[in-house]
């Protein structure tokens, strides 16, 4: 299939695109959680995938690999957005923060998942990029065009809200049913 993408075979790329477009769709939408923006972000990295795989060499997942294609994609598609989004510093946090590490051991990677959604565009791409893609938040500020204190407090106020609406989640699974 690799090999047949290679030499632009459509056949090929179509066994490429139906066997992996599912699961890079729901990356696509971690990023971008309006669908038909996701769809233009999952088409725009399938091409840049067809017209690559030369430069994909199995020392890695082609999963992987395409990955990586749809982050940066995505990130494009942000930048391009980004002047109508305005990224509230934490100076300007109407609220106190937790540290870093209590947040981060309140919450689990499947309630994250859940809720990742939720957050504001801004907060969710970085929260993205740095909590769960593992970017530091000098590569995060060079990719968006943004400051690294902006990249800092954006992570902070993700965990905020996340942990914040975790509390709610939990108290609502305490509360007993009445009836």
């Amino acid at each position: 299939m690799i090999r047949g993408c290679r030499n632009n075979n459509r056949k090929s790329q179509e066994m490429l695109y139906r066997r992996y477009a599912r699961i890079m769709f729901s990356f696509c939408l971690i990023y971008e959680s309006e669908r038909d923006r996701a769809k233009d972000i999952l088409q725009e990295a399938f091409i840049k995938i067809f017209r690559n795989i030369s430069g994909y060499h199995k020392s890695g997942s082609l999963t992987g690999w395409m990955k990586k294609i749809i982050i940066n994609t995505a990130i494009d598609h942000f930048r391009k957005k980004t002047s109508g989004i305005r990224f509230i510093q934490i100076e300007e946090m109407d609220h106190p923060v937790a540290d870093e590490e209590s947040v981060e051991a309140s919450l689990n990677e499947q309630d994250i998942i859940s809720q990742i959604r939720r957050l504001p565009e801004g907060a969710r791409i970085i929260f993205q990029l740095h909590a769960l893609e593992g970017y530091s938040h000098s590569e995060i500020a060079h990719l968006l065009h943004i400051s690294v204190g902006t990249s800092k407090s954006q992570i902070c106020r993700a965990k905020h809200l996340l942990q914040k609406w975790m509390k709610e989640n939990d108290k609502l699974k305490c509360e007993p049913i009445e009836g």
